[in-house]
């Protein structure tokens, strides 16, 4: 009993859907509009995503599916329009990504990497397409190595570049202590000893210890 009233329900819903006008009602029209955004267009070029260089043939599919089985809401031939389109545009770095993951020619595996290829570079399109990339940042986006100050990912490293630079200044400073006669003035260029360096004492009294 309970799968008929569901059946009852469904088609009860899908003929509520047909019917709604949508010439003059801005409710009917959104309403719509939005199906054929989401299932139609969004879904079809998931479709033809997943499956590649048989996008074309898959759209054609549907949009023939549509009109061989009098499918009146239009989302199939909205799907398969996106997948043919997807499929075009899509058609040459397809064939890259085939290439480039040909496993001894045509295998399962070598499918499935593909597709998960082209199904991870679609989900960055579609949250680009749907300005929602500024949302859902890429952890890699909001920790980036080595930028200013070296960081790598979320451990900053420029409190290393004391120790270095401490390390250049004591190696000029000993040179120029060795030989007096010789004017090392330029190698010494940018290399002078900051504030916060290690501090060096001459001449310490020893003799009470």
């Amino acid at each position: 009993m309970k799968k008929k009233k569901n059946s009852k329900n469904s088609g009860g819903m899908l003929a509520r859907y047909k019917s709604a006008r949508t010439k003059g009602n801005i409710t009917g029209t959104g309403l719509k509009s939005l199906v054929d955004l989401v299932l139609g267009a969004t879904i079809g070029a998931g479709i033809g995503a997943s499956t590649g260089r048989a996008a074309l043939p898959v759209g054609l599919l549907l949009i023939a599916g549509s009109h061989y089985f009098d499918e009146q809401t239009g989302v199939l031939r909205v799907a398969g329009g996106a997948a043919i389109a997807y499929g075009i545009g899509k058609a040459i770095e397809n064939q890259n990504i085939a290439a480039a993951n040909s496993v001894n020619g045509f295998t399962l595996a070598g499918e499935t990497t593909k597709a998960k290829t082209r199904l991870s570079q679609f989900k960055d399109e579609i949250l680009t397409a749907f300005y929602l990339n500024k949302v859902f940042k890429k952890k890699a986006e909001e920790s980036p190595a080595f930028e200013d100050g070296g960081a790598v990912g979320s451990i900053d490293l420029s409190a290393l570049d004391v120790f270095e630079q401490n390390n250049r200044s004591e190696a000029i400073e000993y040179s120029l202590s060795q030989q007096d006669d010789e004017d090392y003035s330029e190698i010494s260029v940018g290399f002078d000893q900051p504030e916060y360096a290690y501090a060096t004492y001459d001449d310490v009294d020893l003799t009470n210890i």
